[in-house]
């Protein structure tokens, strides 16, 4: 979704200024959003049409091949809770650079899985995506592969609905069970009031 909390004005600054270091990349913009039409502007203000692509909305599937195609995936946010797109990517076995905001740290391990940047730092995010563009890629694939292993072991399915059940049987607070709801005789007449 493109919007502000999403930092990807913060993006195409960082990006403005790895093409005036020279660095040859591609960045692709998967989705759409309220802030698409100023992203838009910004991209021609500054001149990266041939480095910025915004894709529009995409289905799963698009989103998964565009993730699988690119280095690293990048979410450089001001607000989240804990964004399943970075699950995605990890789950996928591609590095993140995004920021330590909300959960964000609990599931990416600086320099394991991904890279991570104070929110708003557009210097930081320069220097995380350009180590990201000069990594070999025997590199990312081992950060990808650790990302992928991370993800795995601490949100697996089977393992969250069990903590899930757990913390409700055990919560006092909840409403005890409701009693079932009993099937009425076979001779009883429904009838509309």
């Amino acid at each position: 979704r493109l919007s502000e909390q999403k930092g990807h004005l913060l993006l195409i600054e960082a990006a403005h200024q790895l093409a005036a270091e020279g660095l040859q990349f591609k960045l692709v913009l998967v989705g759409d959003g309220p802030l698409r039409t100023q992203i838009e502007a910004t991209i021609a203000q500054l001149g990266l049409q041939d480095h910025i692509e915004i894709t529009g909305w995409a289905s799963n599937t698009e989103v998964q091949q565009q993730i699988l195609a690119a280095r690293a995936l990048v979410l450089p946010s001001f607000a989240e809770g804990l964004p399943v797109v970075l699950m995605e990517a990890l789950a996928l076995g591609r590095p993140v650079i995004t920021t330590y905001v909300a959960g964000i740290p609990e599931l990416v391990g600086d320099g394991s899985c991904g890279w991570l940047v104070p929110p708003g730092s557009v210097e930081a995010l320069t220097a995380a995506m350009a180590e990201a563009l000069n990594s070999p890629v025997e590199t990312l694939e081992e950060m990808g592969k650790a990302g992928a292993e991370r993800v795995a072991r601490r949100h697996d399915v089977a393992t969250e609905a069990k903590k899930l059940s757990a913390l409700f049987l055990s919560n006092p607070e909840l409403p005890p069970k409701q009693a079932p709801i009993e099937a009425p005789p076979r001779s009883a007449k429904l009838s509309r009031i």
